[in-house]
């Protein structure tokens, strides 16, 4: 039994995980309410998990803290604008999908917008990770966002199916908000990390 409570065994690091992802959750939603402060929120989010979960850091929660205060202000303009292209691109896509039902639009086209909104979320989903990884003026951080996302666009496409399917089950379902967002960060590291590893030579090496 003593083993079995061992900080190191797998039983226990795998709860210690499950607890991030609740906790880290509930603080990226705590951390979003005032809108503006939402890349703060995602950017820490993502540098809390990455470091907890595929680099076995024990204080993610003060991680979290540290990484939202160092990027409250560097993510105000970045936050403004990331709502404005999500809240415009899904108003666009509901006014076509209005007139597809109306038969007015044909299918084929609201699918291609759904298909580009789709990598519109995915070149959103690599923003706030870019941010907590980089140094960035506001305008060099929405340069490379695109650009990286453009030259890596598979996985960019992935990382846009994966964010709007959980924003999709979190909206619907209301539950998974406690524990999908830093479940979502995590497995988007998979994707990210690969995309950043070029720009970040003194960092050991890990698998894709």
């Amino acid at each position: 039994m003593a083993k079995l409570f061992n900080p190191d065994h797998p039983l226990m690091i795998t709860m210690a995980q499950i607890t991030d992802c609740i906790f880290l959750s509930l603080f990226w939603l705590l951390g979003c309410i005032p809108v503006v402060t939402t890349g703060a929120s995602c950017a820490a989010l993502y540098d809390a998990m990455y470091h907890a979960c595929r680099k076995g850091d024990k204080h993610s929660w003060q991680r979290f803290w540290r990484a939202y205060k160092e990027n409250l202000k560097p993510g105000i303009v970045p936050s403004i604008l990331f709502w404005a292209v999500l809240i415009l691109g899904a108003w666009l896509l509901i006014q076509l999908w209005n007139r597809t039902a109306e038969g007015t639009v044909p299918m084929l086209l609201f699918s291609a917008a759904a298909f580009v909104g789709v990598f519109l979320v995915g070149i959103l989903s690599v923003l706030f990770p870019l941010l907590s990884r980089f140094e960035n003026s506001t305008a060099g951080l929405m340069k490379n966002t695109v650009l990286l996302a453009v030259s890596n666009a598979p996985r960019t496409l992935v990382l846009g199916f994966l964010n709007a399917a959980v924003a999709f089950c979190c909206i619907r379902l209301v539950f998974p908000l406690f524990f999908l967002p830093a479940l979502a960060s995590l497995i988007g590291s998979l994707f990210l990390e690969p995309m950043f590893r070029p720009y970040m030579p003194d960092e050991a090496p890990e698998s894709s």
